[in-house]
């Protein structure tokens, strides 16, 4: 049986940009180190009488300098291309967002629900790509609850803000740096790429936001903290009709 899964694309691109993120940022670091020992070793080797008489020694640490650099914007241009989430932001309704992550959240077996309220508040966001990251977080939510148990989500509106809220009732992982947790690539769970968090970390930061995991005395709190749209001007006004 096929089940439909309407932000599965969108999260499948996700998980591909976020490795090549990762991929990218490694490379980037690598060629950075090889830059900076080629630089070292020209300065060593500058004071030696052979590096005056060989222009060629010269030329080619240039040459190394100048095939890093273009390695690395190569490389900046071919994950740009590779891009697969097309993202369209726009002024939403966050509980329209928060209430699409929660029907669309993928509960199996595991004998969990999900509790929601949602106030109104718009924000400046891609819809899905902000769905896709509340609905990493209510499903690890709901895998830190061994056999089952209450997700709550709320979406508040508070001054200029609007937070997303999903708290679990598991228990608590003791000792553990909660920004760890949203680096890429970490779990404790087999077969899972440990990117949901992170996920909805750079989710969060791209439309100046902001993920945090707070423990509680049962469980875990995630929340998610971006601005309220603007309210709209004089200019955004719909023309009276008639």
């Amino acid at each position: 049986m096929i089940i439909w899964d309407p932000l599965g694309a969108a999260e499948q691109a996700a998980v591909a940009d976020e490795i090549l993120s990762v991929l990218r940022h490694d490379m980037r670091n690598r060629f950075a180190i090889v830059r900076n020992a080629s630089f070292y070793i020209q300065r060593k080797v500058s004071r030696e009488p052979t590096y005056k008489k060989d222009p060629k020694i010269k030329e080619f640490f240039a040459i190394i300098d100048e095939e890093v650099v273009e390695a690395s914007a190569r490389l900046d241009e071919s994950v740009g291309a590779a891009r697969l989430f097309n993202r369209k932001p726009a002024r939403v309704s966050a509980a329209e967002c928060a209430r699409r992550a929660a029907a669309c959240a993928r509960i199996g077996d595991s004998g969990a629900r999900v509790e929601l309220t949602a106030q109104d508040g718009d924000v400046d966001v891609d819809p899905i790509e902000l769905s896709v990251a509340v609905r990493c977080l209510i499903e690890n939510a709901m895998e830190s609850m061994a056999g089952g148990g209450v997700v709550v989500l709320q979406g508040t509106s508070t001054g200029s803000r609007y937070l997303i809220e999903i708290m679990d009732t598991g228990v608590a992982p003791g000792g553990v740096d909660h920004e760890a947790m949203m680096s890429p690539f970490y779990t404790t769970k087999p077969g899972h790429f440990g990117l949901g968090l992170n996920i909805a970390k750079r989710v969060a930061r791209r439309y100046g936001g902001t993920l945090v995991l707070e423990a509680r005395e049962q469980g875990t709190s995630a929340i998610v903290n971006l601005p309220l749209a603007a309210s709209p001007g004089p200019d955004d006004a719909v023309p009276e009709q008639g």
